[in-house]
């Protein structure tokens, strides 16, 4: 699972007026076969997965002279997929 982003969202489908919507978290993710789907998750599951939030980056390897497109981690160095480095 690729988190993406955690956020609070609200339920509306039943007709309420603004004042008595309820708010609920959501984490956004990619999953391992490349699928976005978004998942309702308890209050106390949220600082986990704020943890778990990757981002997309574009990165140019000198040795293999390619340009991949891959998920990292927050604090994480970016290595070329072809040739580990």
């Amino acid at each position: 699972m690729y988190v993406k982003s955690v956020s609070w969202t609200t339920n509306n489908s039943k007709g309420r007026s603004n004042a008595n919507t309820k708010r609920f978290p959501v984490v956004y993710y990619h999953d391992e076969s490349g699928n976005f789907h978004s998942k309702r998750i308890s209050r106390l599951e949220v600082p986990f997965y704020k943890m778990q939030i990757c981002r997309q980056i574009t990165i140019f390897c000198d040795q293999c002279e390619e340009k991949f497109t891959i998920l990292v981690k927050k604090n994480q160095q970016p290595t070329c997929p072809k040739c580990l480095s």
